[in-house]
């Protein structure tokens, strides 16, 4: 049945290269936190909506024909995310390739691509990507502006946050608002427009404490149904190696009223069935006051949650930690970085308090432990990122990711490594943590090369160290240490390292 379709969003995502062998059963496959909101704004706005999300449906040479006779759409929004921020540039490959496939199937349908990277680099992506328009900030006003001269009703000059081609000349509006009233604006998640939830599975960590009640060998009955969300947008910090901000222009954080974000979690249990869930705000535990209120009303509804949330080690209040764990967060995701202050410091990441008093009290309130770390960073040394790895031995967290440091676009460090012969990657693919072209950022003293390997050989040493598998068995039991033990067995190759 052919539909007649305003705006078809496109959540664009090609798992298999950005993840390489991980991608079968450890990664995650989230819900599209931007495009529902955006979907779901529009819809109430009188628009029809469909969302065609690729992590779950899939793409080949064949799906744009497909989904643009089903569709029929009056224009085409590809938002171009990832699991986290960060992640935009490395889906871009995905979102240029789905773009030109369309364009390829069918010229006369407008598309639109917007999200973190086409926001950092706008008159790039306009010029190097099969797309008519490009939106730069949040796209609330933009998109609707858009449709609107789509169909006739208003002036392309009227539009905020757009930028477009006239006459083979790149032209850009005016900046656009950034949502003040986010419950007014961005009411709810347009999760009915996706596919069945349950095409959604949580990171394999987030569930460990649940393996053992799992009768799947991919654990995948305890790991769907998921959602992820937001309860704030923006971080007020800035860090020179993050771009979180580039689609809201600069440093700031803005919340939803807790009333608004337990609509959406009474909708994500009641009616979806979901435990598991993973807040994407760069920093849930910012406000003691919010977080305390928040715990509170999760008590109430006793829902038995596992919540995932991101925290800075010096936002962290040992006297909301009880509360948390018994409002379902189990884990929380700390952004060590460095295991030397100067380097912490180098790219403005300061930390205030004792690390390891921090993680010993998440620990003894029995939640677990995300640990996040950065080889690369410009001021490393062997020597300074051997001592970020033995910090993170020595704290022992429960998983830890440990990423090498990409100049992401919307960054200081990428304006940094833009000025230097040779430190950016040489394509968007490269920008991938996790795949075969990855190429970090040298450091003033190592080699890129020289970082992706030290990163690929500390994720083994950490994960198969006694110590921690030991911890591992003891906390979660056998299937657990069993499962860590085969994702080591997954060798990402690397092109860098082929040489």
């Amino acid at each position: 049945m052919i539909m007649n379709t305003d705006i078809l969003f496109i959540n664009p995502s090609n798992q298999k290269k950005t993840y390489q062998d991980l991608s079968k059963e450890y990664t995650a496959i989230a819900t599209p936190v931007w495009t529902c909101l955006l979907a779901n704004n529009m819809r109430n706005n009188g628009y029809s909506v469909k969302i065609y999300d690729v992590n779950v449906e899939g793409w080949d040479e064949e799906s744009a024909s497909i989904i643009l006779s089903k569709f029929n759409p009056k224009l085409i929004v590809i938002m171009v995310y990832g699991h986290q921020p960060s992640a935009s540039t490395q889906t871009m490959p995905a979102a240029g390739r789905i773009a030109k496939d369309l364009k390829n199937a069918n010229k006369s349908v407008p598309i639109a691509m917007g999200g973190n990277h086409p926001s950092a680099l706008p008159e790039k992506t306009l010029t190097e990507e099969a797309v008519d328009f490009v939106i730069q900030g949040e796209g609330v006003y933009t998109i609707k502006g858009l449709i609107n001269f789509i169909k006739g009703k208003t002036d392309i000059k009227n539009i905020t946050g757009l930028w477009f081609k006239n006459d083979g000349i790149i032209s850009f509006t005016t900046p656009s608002e950034i949502v003040k009233d986010l419950d007014k604006e961005l009411s709810d998640y347009g999760w009915d427009l996706l596919p069945d939830i349950n095409n959604y599975r949580a990171h394999n960590m987030h569930c460990f404490q649940d393996f053992e009640k799992s009768k799947k060998e991919d654990f995948s009955d305890i790991r769907t149904p998921y959602i992820t969300m937001n309860t704030s947008l923006g971080c007020p910090y800035t860090c020179t190696y993050c771009c979180i901000n580039a689609v809201f222009g600069k440093p700031g954080i803005r919340y939803w009223s807790l009333e608004k974000v337990m609509s959406w979690i009474d909708t994500a249990f009641n009616k979806y069935k979901v435990r598991n869930i993973r807040f994407d705000d760069e920093l849930f535990i910012l406000s003691p006051k919010r977080v305390e209120r928040f715990c509170d009303i999760l008590i109430e509804r006793n829902y038995n949650l596992n919540i995932w949330v991101y925290g800075r080690v010096d936002t962290i209040q040992d006297n909301l930690l009880k509360k948390l764990k018994k409002a379902g967060v189990n884990w929380i995701c700390l952004g060590i970085e460095s295991g030397n202050s100067r380097v912490r410091e180098s790219v403005n990441k300061k930390i205030k308090k004792e690390i390891f008093e921090v993680v010993k009290n998440i620990q003894s309130n029995d939640i677990y432990i995300l640990g996040n770390y950065m080889f690369g960073l410009p001021e490393d040394t062997k020597q300074t990122m051997q001592e970020t790895l033995q910090l993170a031995i020595d704290l022992n967290c429960e998983f830890a990711n440990f990423y090498s440091v990409m100049p992401y676009p919307g960054s200081e460090l990428y304006e940094w490594a833009s000025a230097k012969e040779g430190f950016l990657p040489k394509n968007w693919e490269g920008f991938s943590q996790h795949g075969y072209e990855t190429q970090p950022l040298p450091t003033n003293y190592i080699y890129a090369k020289d970082v992706l390997k030290f990163r690929d050989e500390a994720f083994y040493k950490y994960h198969t160290n006694p110590k921690y598998l030991s911890m591992i068995q003891e906390k979660f039991g056998n299937k657990v240490k069993s499962h860590i033990e085969k994702m080591l067995t997954v060798k990402m190759k690397r092109r860098l390292l082929d040489n």
